[in-house]
This record gives C-alpha cells, structure tokens and sequence, in this order.
C-alpha cells in the first residue's frame, strides 16, 4: 500500500476535529441542528486552514444517510465516498484551472437536475476569486435563487476579489490563521499517535515556519521525519529550515548589551557558517527583542529566567529602538547587496545608535549644562571669568580683575559665613530671584565699591529696572550676606555676565559636538553608502535640551 502523507492522513472528518476554528463550527452545527441551512456559503481564510475540509464535512452533514444533523456518522457509504472524494453530488471545482465563462456555463447546465444518490447536490468551488467577471455573472443568479435541492460552497484565499453582489448572497465565515502553541501542540498529538520520537524544542520551530497553516505544518513535520532519520530532532529541523538556534540569538543580543563588536561579528559569522539564512537570523532576533519588551512591560509566567534577567538589564529605550531597526532591516534586506551585508549593517546600528539616556552615542559627551549650576566652560573662558569675592569689604575691582586675570586664576575662599561660590556670578545666580529678576541679574556683573558692591547690569537688561527691582536686588544680596551690605545698582556696558558665559559653554559644546558626529566613521559610512546627510540643526549636545540652551 502506498504511503498516505500526514497532512491527507489526519485530516478532520468531522466538526469537533476541526483545529482552531470554533465560531465557525458552533455556527455551522447550530443551522445544521435547527434545520435553517443557507443555500450558498463562503468560506475564506489563508492556505490550509480547513476551508475544503469545513465544506466537506458540511456535506457529508447534509448527505449522511443516518440523517441531516450537525454531527455525520462517518461509516455511512456517503460519508466514506465523500471522505474518499469519488461522490456523485459533491461537485468539486477548480476555479483557478476553470476560469472561463463557458465552464462556469457548463457546470450550471446540471444543476436542475435532483441529486443522484445524496440528499443535497453540493457544488464545492475552490479559489472562486480566480473566475472571470463573466464567469461570476453567469453564476449569479443561480447562486441567488437555486433550487431546493442544490447548496453552493465557495472557499478562497482571498475574498476581497469577490464582486460584491457574490458576496451579498453568501453567509460568509473567515477561519482563523492558527497560532503557533495551537500547531505545535496538534505536532505533538499527530507524534504520539505516530509513535514517533521527537524533541519538544523541535515543534516550536516547525510551527512558526507554518505561519498559521495546518497543512503546511504537517508538510513539514513529513519532511522532518525524513531528515531525523525517522525521529523528530532539533538540530535536524533547524537545518533543514535554515533556522537560528536561540542560543546563537542570545549572544548577539547580549553582544550587542555589552556593546562588544568583535564578539557580535563573530557571532553572525557562525550562523553564516550553520547556513542560517539572513531573513531567518535577523526575524527570530526582532522576535527576541519583542520578548524582552514584553517582560519589561508585563510580568509574564511563560518568560523565561534569561528573558526576564535581560529586561532588567536593559533599558526600555533601547529595546524598542533595537526592535525599530531590526524591522527596517528586514524591509532593506532586499535592496541590500546581500542579505548577508545588509544583517551585519542592521545589527551594527542596533550596536552604534543608543538612546541618549543609555550613555551612549556617536558623538564624544560634552559638559552638560545643569540648569541652576555654574557651567562647564572652555579654558579660555575661565581665565576671562573674575576671581571670586574673598569678603564684601575687601575685594578688587572686579572689571580690572576681568582685564588683568591671569590665565588660571586661584579662586580665593570666601569667610565662613558665606557659602562657597566659583565666582561672583555664581552669588548673583544663586539669589533664588525669578522671572524678569533674574533676566536681570543673568546679564549683570558684580564688584566693589568702596565696603560696599556693585551691580553693573547690561543697557538691555538695565532697562527693565525700576525703584521696587532695584530694592528687592539689594535685599536679596544682604540676605545672601546675613547682614546689611552697600549696595549699588547701575547700568552699563558688561562682559562676562552669567549669561554670556553660559552660553559661551553652549556653542562650545554645540560645536564639539559637531566636530565628534563630522569625524565618526560610522556616520561616514552612514552618508556614503545612503547618500545621507546630516541635518546641522538636528544636532544636540548630549544631555541638553532646548529650554536649557534658551537660558
């Protein structure tokens, strides 16, 4: 006797077989228990769902010689004829091999005609998309009313092809594409049956490269037989898939944590020289990514200790970012050289661009700017800023001091009792004086007079003052003191000021920073082989934000 594959060997012969599609079966058994069975159904869905088996076993339904009723006896001479496919009244057509109008005429020539055997006459019509437009206008009125004894079944891969007025005529019922827990389970049941040996992490694989099809799985699970030598192994499936192991998918993305290229490189070399393909390689490490986002977001029971361990390592933003690259790299994978060329360049961005609260980044880190903070300026800023105040009554004249200052100042210590300071424009930022206060006192200088101090605020600034602003600078100065102090407050040409030097640091930074991306291979090799370029403006120091380059 010939070998029967398994896809033809286990297929469903009745409803509760029927892998995945419960609202469908639910619904069919209703109308088939109640009497109130439609003349014309549509059944729709991806290949290898059920779509011919759903029909036949509603035909064996409305022809079992036991009676009409949702559940076929099977061992009736319909059922085992329509099971065999050599029953008279169950016309199955090809419509993709049947496309002609003449066709579709010859067929409806017979339908007025009883049923031979059977109760009902079936027209089974697979792929019905594939009919010309003739051909779908010849059947429509026959399909619409056709006599009692006569149901029409139509299956297709793709219903959105269908004229509308087919499918107003039709109950229409999509099957479901199977996950990929239910296929692997169903391998493992067909297995057992079987008496067939296998490794349990040999069906997961074995499913997803199903994509939902029992028919395709089983096809599959035929061709894993043969290349286990009768038994079912892991290492034979994913060599015969070309698939990754997940180990080998761990390490690259643990290379990728760890931020080391030689090691990453070294492991895409190895699944090139296990003959993984690139498009496999590259979807089970999106696939990977998806998993560590999940656990970082949920707490799941079925992640595993490595998946959940690499969650509360890494940081979210990366995680996304990585799985964001990944799936453009798999759309470019076509356009790429090679696949092989365009894995290594995905996987090498996921290791070059980070997101800014990583660490990490193509350019050098420049000072950061803190906003109520003295800022990190360039030496020669330094050596222009003023020597710090040693005591309100014995200070030099702080504009002579900006003239004379030596190239790196000793900045002297201020008495006890006031608050260490950098410098003089650190007492003026340190006041606590907001909104036009401290516009005011961001574009002010301070120095002596006498016992007393000076405030010089620049002729911008300066125009904002008036008697009550005035008062309150000379308050909060005496309140930084704890003590009464001269003060006096005048308007003038200044340099120097808080606000000057901040942003001196801010485009001594913004232009470090364009150096460091201008000099980077990475985004050299970035603009030669995209033809890209960098936008100027785009371009941030690390760790600012443009409120604090506003200041």
């Amino acid at each position: 006797m010939s070998y029967l594959v398994l896809a033809r060997k286990w297929r469903p012969r009745a409803f509760p077989e029927l892998l995945g599609q419960d609202s469908v079966v639910r619904a069919l058994r209703f109308a088939l228990g109640e009497g109130r069975v439609h003349h014309a159904y549509l059944f729709s869905g991806i290949r290898g769902v059920g779509k011919t088996t759903v029909a036949r076993i509603l035909a064996k339904a409305l022809n079992c010689e036991q009676g009409l009723g949702p559940d076929p006896c099977g061992v009736c001479s319909a059922c085992q004829e329509i099971d065999a496919g050599r029953f008279t009244d169950l016309i199955e057509v090809d419509a993709a091999s049947r496309t002609k109008v003449d066709d579709t005429r010859e067929l409806l020539d017979n339908v007025q005609y009883a049923p031979t055997r059977g109760r009902y006459k079936v027209y089974l019509i697979d792929e019905v998309h594939m009919l010309s437009t003739h051909s779908f206008n010849a059947l429509l009125k026959t399909l619409e009313e056709p006599p009692p004894h006569v149901k029409f079944i139509l299956a297709t891969t793709d219903p959105q092809k269908l004229p509308v007025t087919v499918l107003s005529r039709c109950q229409k019922f999509a099957l479901r594409r199977l996950s990929d827990a239910q296929i692997r389970d169903h391998l493992a049941s067909i297995l057992r049956k079987e008496a067939v040996a296998f490794d349990e992490d040999a069906l997961a694989p074995l499913a997803r490269a199903a994509d939902g099809s029992a028919r395709d799985a089983l096809s599959l699970l035929d061709q894993a037989i043969a290349a286990g030598g009768g038994a079912v192994r892991e290492a034979s499936v994913r060599e015969m898939l070309g698939a990754v192991a997940p180990d080998l998918v761990r390490r690259v993305v643990m290379a990728l944590a760890d931020g080391d290229g030689a090691a990453l490189l070294a492991h895409i070399d190895e699944s090139y020289s296990l003959g993984v393909e690139p498009e496999a390689f590259l979807a089970d490490l999106v696939r990977l990514w998806h998993d560590i986002a999940v656990a970082q977001a949920v707490t799941a029971e079925s992640v595993d200790e490595w998946t959940q361990a690499m969650a509360a390592r890494l940081d979210p933003g990366l995680v996304q970012l990585c799985y964001e690259i990944g799936c453009l790299g798999r759309r470019q994978l076509p356009v790429a050289p090679d696949p092989e060329t365009g894995l290594r360049m995905t996987v090498l961005r996921m290791l070059a661009f980070r997101p800014a609260e990583e660490g990490a980044s193509v350019a050098p880190a420049p000072p950061s700017i803190p906003r109520h903070a003295e800022p990190q300026v360039a030496p020669a800023a330094v050596a222009r800023a003023p020597q710090a105040m040693s005591a309100p009554g014995n200070v030099d004249s702080l504009s002579a001091s900006r003239r004379e200052a030596p190239p790196a100042p000793k900045l002297a210590a201020p008495p006890a009792e006031v608050p260490e300071m950098a410098g003089p424009e650190s007492v003026l930022e340190s006041l606590g004086l907001t909104g036009l206060m401290k516009h005011i006192v961001m574009n002010a200088v301070l120095g002596k007079k006498g016992d007393g101090l000076v405030v010089t605020v620049d002729s911008e600034a300066g125009k904002l003052l008036n008697p009550e602003r005035v008062d309150m600078l000379k308050k909060a100065l005496c309140a930084y003191y704890k003590g009464p102090v001269a003060v006096d407050v005048v308007v003038g040409s200044v340099t120097g000021t808080p606000a000057q030097l901040r942003q001196e640091a801010i485009d001594t930074a913004q232009r470090r920073a364009r150096e460091a991306l201008a000099d980077d291979p990475g985004v050299e090799a970035l603009k030669r082989t995209f033809n890209a370029r960098v936008n100027e403006n785009s371009v941030r120091p690390r760790g600012d934000k443009p409120e604090e380059q506003k200041a």
